[in-house]
């Protein structure tokens, strides 16, 4: 029996979050509207390689429901990141707790 090897990392956002992605070196990038990634999820969803989901906050909201179901399956691991409408402060916060979580240190930003 084979176990499969979950090594793809995939992100969903708006036009300036998925180029900063891009940019990073993640492959699968799509630049979605909130309200119509629904059918992408459901397919990255039931997708076996699929290990690390990044998507803005502004997905994440927009399909709260079928967001809260997959995070209840171990993969794939679901990240939220500030979108380009999240406000400074709020986005600051968000990653230094990304940081934070990541590294098991604090930053000043």
């Amino acid at each position: 029996m084979s176990t499969q090897q979950r090594s793809k990392i995939v992100s969903i956002g708006d036009e300036e979050t998925s180029l900063g992605f891009k940019l990073a070196g993640i492959s699968e990038v799509f630049t979605e509207e909130p309200d119509k990634s629904a059918p992408l999820l459901r397919t990255l969803s039931e997708d076996p390689e699929l290990a690390i989901l990044i998507v803005t906050e502004e997905v994440a909201k927009a399909n709260k429901d079928l967001i809260r179901r997959m995070r209840a399956e171990p993969y794939p691991v679901i990240i939220e990141v500030p979108g380009k409408k999240a406000k400074y402060e709020s986005a600051e916060d968000k990653v230094r707790a990304l940081i934070k979580m990541a590294l098991g240190i604090d930053i000043e930003m």
